[in-house]
């Protein structure tokens, strides 16, 4: 019997889609860990190609290390885990708060180190798949456009205001187009079309439905970890959330609906217009 190898894989997405989701399931799987945003980005921005790709490989190879002696990771982190959502419910006013407040999960599931690892950083992965597909195995999650970008509405983050910093700063032609553009909706449909674009051109047939996570309770993952076959978490889908709560909502759709975007690639008209009704 061949042994196991060991997988060292990038995970990103567009901002709200679930990669947070996907790490905490990920990381109840024997063997597997996944790390939420762990790598210094000022770090990774200094760095060209060959360097950027030298530093990714170190960081795996540091953080195996790490977990095989001390069974910690760097990891953004709430009480020593990643959690299923890195926000708080909204409050009264509709905001949400960060509920992140560590640097550093505790790994009590790997048993070998032939265990798999995942680095999840969606804003800096997204940007640099042109470098980072031809080297790793890469994955993207990615949910229904009309759910995201109601959910970018009420993040409190850069993206509600249509900017994504760490993406704009590897990728100029990205940054150009939104310093151009003065309507913010018109910047996250923006961003939202470059995200898709880069999944389709860099990552075809690895991409994850954070619907098809929920209605199959994690066991959607198993593209990444056959493992999460087993999987049988109660999951609840968030996409109903937006629609219930922001009365902008038809309105972002309708504009979401008339644009020409490569998110129509992975979803229907029909899946924007099922959220509706």
């Amino acid at each position: 019997m061949t042994a196991k190898k060991a997988q060292n894989i990038l995970l990103t997405g567009l901002p709200r889609s679930g990669t947070t989701l996907a790490c905490n399931l990920l990381n109840r799987i024997p063997n597997s860990v996944a790390l939420h945003e762990p790598m210094p980005p000022t770090l990774l921005l200094r760095l060209g190609p060959a360097g950027l790709l030298e530093e990714i490989q170190r960081f795996f190879s540091e953080q195996r290390l790490q977990i095989l002696m001390h069974g910690t990771a760097k990891s953004k982190a709430k009480d020593g885990m990643v959690p299923t959502n890195p926000l708080s419910e909204a409050d009264a006013n509709g905001k949400r708060d960060f509920v992140l407040n560590g640097k550093e999960i505790r790994v009590p599931n790997v048993s070998s180190n032939d265990f798999d690892l995942y680095i999840k950083h969606p804003a800096f992965f997204t940007g640099a798949l042109s470098i980072l597909a031809s080297q790793f195995i890469c994955f993207a999650i990615i949910r229904n456009p009309l759910a995201i970008l109601l959910s970018w509405r009420a993040a409190g983050m850069p993206i509600t205001a249509g900017r994504w910093p760490l993406a704009e700063k590897f990728n100029p032609v990205l940054a150009k187009s939104l310093e151009a553009e003065t309507d913010v909706l018109q910047r996250q449909l923006i961003i939202l079309n470059f995200g898709f674009s880069q999944f389709l051109k860099f990552l075809p047939g690895r991409t994850i439905k954070y619907e098809e996570i929920i209605a199959l309770c994690g066991r959607a993952l198993a593209p990444m970890n056959v493992s999460a076959l087993h999987l049988n978490e109660p999951l609840e889908s968030r996409n109903l959330l937006g629609i219930r709560s922001d009365p902008a909502a038809r309105a972002v759709a309708e504009r979401l609906l008339g644009h020409d975007s490569a998110c129509w690639s992975f979803y229907q008209r029909a899946d924007v217009e099922a959220l509706l009704c």
